[in-house]
Parts: C-alpha cells; structure tokens; sequence
C-alpha cells in the first residue's frame, strides 16, 4: 500500500479513537451530574423526612470554590488607614498600637480589631447620609465595605451604620465596622466590635471544601442534636469567617445560610455549624 493512502487511514483511526474518548468522557460526565443530581435531591429529602425541614431545590447552590486563603498583619497598611483616619500621626507601639493624629486617636490590633475616637468638628457629615458617608470613608481606607444595617432614626442626632467588609466581592462576615455619628458627624468607630483584614489576603493551597450534600446532612444532624427549631431554609451566601487561632490567620469559606428563624453558619472546610449570633 502506498504511503500516503496508509498515512490517511492513520488519520482517520486517530479521529475515530479520538472522538470515542470524547464521546466517552462526555457520556461520563453526564453520569456524574445525574449522580450528584440525585444525591442533592435525596439530601433535600433527609432534610424533610428527618426535621422537616423544606428547602426548595431552586435555592441550592453550587458547592464551594473558594480557596483557604491566610492573611498577616502587614504594619504598613495599617499604618496608612491610621493616617488615613487622623491625619499626621506618632504612636506608642506594641501589639495594640496606638495612634494619634489631629483629628482623634485610634487602636489597631494585631488580630485585626480596631477603634476610633474622632475630635468634635473632625468628620461634618453635610449632604450624605450616614451610610453613604460610611462607604465614602472605607474607601478611603481602600477597604471594599457594604452596609450590613442602619440606625438612623434619631439623625441627625445620633445614628449607627455597621457596614461589612469584603474582599473581591465575597464578604468576610466576622469584618464588620460599627460607626457612631453624634449632632450631625462621625464620633467614632466602636471598640470591641470592630474588625478589618490586617493585611493582603493569600490562597493556600491543598485545602479542599466540603460537597453541599455533605453539609445538608451535617445540618439535619445538627438540628436533632440541638434541638434548633426551624421549619425552612432561606438562602445561602458564599463568604468567609476568620480562624485567628491559626498563625497566621486563617480565611474559611463558610455559607452563611439563612432560615425562618435565625441563621448558621457552616463551615465548608470542616462542616462546623454555629448560629450566627456565635460569630465573633
């Protein structure tokens, strides 16, 4: 047989074993996601049957991406955001550091809580609300923030705007800033409940995350151990929560999951559940 006809009919056994491994993969493919197709249903049904518990399959979201990530206090930043808020600054040093500036004081921590005390006159809130003031202010501290609630019912006498921070979109739910406004400007940000990232966040690598079936049935679990009351699951929200037990810190992807009466957190690492008032 001459070559070139012998080297066509090569060609055309590669693309027919080629497109059978395709075929085949495919046909593979469409057997895992029927798989996990009838896995998350029955898990919906577990849910049901063992708690009665209704989740409808629509609210189901796809199971989690989002990497481990760690985050270290990096002295700098901090000191930027510090001048940010106050001005010229001289601080006193050690693990809580201690800014002072001519518009106030402020405390940074090395676990990323901070606090402010604004000078009378330091911060005129004008045209804004005191929620758009807030965002206006993290951005100037290159801090991706939303407010998470308002109390501004006795403005412009007193008002509360807590706002949470995030980062490329997904929030960090334990980041949460509360900013006191008196007669019409900012006071200050509250000691003991405010927190931001001390530093640039990192992937870590090697960490894998739980499959959504797995943690339905940790919650079912959870439930009858706990004796929670709820009749119905809300909705799901990818973000993070911070494990500054881990040195150095640690970022967990976490669903913050909503129900009739109350909301949990579940950790996507290890399926740890807590309700949200637990979180710190």
């Amino acid at each position: 047989m001459e070559w070139p006809k012998l080297k066509n009919i090569i060609i055309i056994l590669l693309a027919c074993v080629n497109l059978f491994l395709l075929v085949l993969a495919l046909h593979r493919e469409h057997e895992s996601q029927g798989y996990s197709e009838s896995a998350r249903e029955d898990a919906i049904t577990v849910l049901w049957n063992a708690c009665r518990i209704e989740l409808d399959r629509d609210l189901l979201p796809e199971d989690m991406t989002l990497p481990v990530m760690v985050v270290e206090r990096d002295p700098e930043l901090e000191r930027q955001q510090a001048a940010v808020l106050l001005g010229e600054l001289s601080d006193d040093g050690g693990d809580a550091m201690r800014y002072e500036g001519a518009l106030g004081t402020a405390q940074f921590y090395i676990n990323g809580a901070f606090s402010a005390e604004f000078h009378p006159g330091a911060y005129p809130v004008c045209e804004e609300t005191p929620e758009d003031f807030s965002l206006t202010l993290m951005e100037r501290l290159d801090i991706e923030a939303q407010v998470v609630s308002a109390d501004t019912g006795g403005w412009p006498g007193r008002a509360v705007v807590v706002v949470q921070q995030s980062w490329a979109g997904t929030p960090i739910f334990a980041c949460t800033a509360t900013l006191v406004f008196w007669d019409g400007e900012l006071r200050e940000i509250q000691r003991d409940v405010s927190r931001r990232l001390p530093g640039v966040p990192q992937p870590l690598s090697d960490t894998r995350c739980l499959d959504m079936v797995t943690l339905l049935l940790d919650f079912a679990d959870y439930v009858k151990q706990n004796s929670r009351v709820c009749s119905a699951i809300t909705g799901f929200t990818a973000g993070y929560t911070l494990d500054a037990q881990s040195e150095p810190t640690q970022l967990i992807p976490t669903w913050r999951v909503t129900t009739d009466n109350g909301a949990y957190y579940w950790n996507a690492v290890t399926g740890e559940i807590r309700p949200e008032q637990a979180e710190s």
